[in-house]
């Protein structure tokens, strides 16, 4: 088996499933994972070996020591630290790219994007989610034959098609999952719902999730007096997200650029609620059209607007004769696109095509 060194500084926040579930489950390849501090979250991420250093000197020899055949980094900082090392080590480096490292952090920091050019002439492959993500990388000067296309995927045995739920009372249940930061449009959500309030006074917006946006959401809950009809529940283990899923009937997230630029990949949780057999309402932001076509496979509406999300939720409530058809094509392109099996064997894929050149 080739010993490949998985590099990410803090191992692992709860919302990277998509890097756990890419650990797992390859034939010709061991990944190994190098941290900077004491791995956190290790019940949702029971992985080993898991190598901790807190300083980089000396590095390459141990990476010969350890039989390491190929570094990947997650995200472009990542990257930047990693390249003297496997340089030194010499050994090929691979660079994944998953959101802000191509954009927020591209927009706030020109020394970080002068040291990227560096990273794509020295670096010997990169990884994006989207097509969009491949875009940005090629507009910062990556060369595209050096970029492989790896969606996110999910595990489809752990979201299978789940029967659709009946509406009682008009007593709708609308899920959002996400941290609560800008990025991640809840502001919006909630200013929509508020809205929808009126004309479906009976449903309910559960948001799970937390961040620095919290008190910012709660005062507008307390505004718009929503205060039993939004709840926050704060941030929850992935199997009680899997729970909210089945007791929901309509999937939300309003997902929008930050104002210091910062982007989403596609969030894996739409691929979750689309596999559930749930409808979905987002937006049209970065990769997310890639998976959700808009009237195909499920809703989008433009960024930051609540009238037009509130609208779009009210017309899809209003049609539950168009769920099933969604919803089923929905699944087969989650099935065809996001299968965790089908995007770890093109990474293991890439991991070899590196290790050989």
């Amino acid at each position: 088996m080739h010993r490949v060194l998985v590099y990410r500084r803090k191992f692992l926040p709860r919302s990277e499933t998509f890097i756990y579930e890419q650990l797992l489950g390859h034939r010709q390849v061991k990944p190994v994972v190098l941290t900077r501090q004491r791995p956190f979250n290790r019940k949702q991420f029971p992985y080993s070996p898991v190598y901790v250093r807190k300083r980089m000197t000396g590095l390459s020899t141990w990476m010969k020591r350890k039989k390491i055949k190929c570094v990947h980094a997650r995200f472009g900082p990542a990257g930047l630290e990693m390249l003297p090392h496997a340089r030194s080590a010499k050994l090929p480096l691979i660079t994944s790219f998953h959101g802000f490292d191509a954009t927020k952090r591209v927009r706030g920091n020109p020394g970080y994007r002068r040291l990227l050019k560096r990273l794509f002439r020295k670096g010997k492959a990169f990884t994006v989610v989207s097509n969009h993500m491949k875009k940005r990388l090629i507009r910062l000067g990556c060369s595209s034959k050096k970029i492989t296309l790896i969606r996110s995927g999910i595990d489809l045995r752990k979201f299978p098609m789940l029967p659709a739920r009946p509406v009682t009372n008009g007593e709708y249940r609308l899920l959002s999952v996400g941290r609560l930061t800008e990025k991640k449009g809840m502001d919006t959500l909630i200013k929509a719902f508020s809205h929808v309030h009126k004309t479906h006074p009976g449903a309910k917006l559960i948001i799970v999730g937390d961040g620095d946006q919290k008190k910012r959401l709660r005062r507008l809950i307390k505004k718009y007096k929503l205060g039993k009809k939004v709840v926050l529940k704060g941030a929850l283990p992935h199997l009680e997200v899997q729970q909210e899923l089945s007791k929901c009937h309509l999937f939300v997230i309003a997902c929008k650029t930050a104002r210091n630029g910062d982007q989403e990949g596609i969030p894996n949780v739409l691929m979750e609620a689309m596999a559930s057999g749930r409808p979905v309402i987002s937006t049209f932001h970065s990769g997310i059209p890639e998976l959700v076509e808009d009237k195909q496979t499920g809703y989008l509406v433009p960024e930051r607007s609540p009238t037009k999300l509130a609208r779009m939720i009210n017309h899809v409530l209003s049609e539950q004769d168009e769920w099933e058809e969604i919803t089923l094509r929905a699944r087969e392109k989650v099935e065809k696109n996001h299968d965790i099996n089908k995007q770890r064997a093109k990474l293991e894929e890439l991991y070899l095509r590196v290790m050989k050149k």
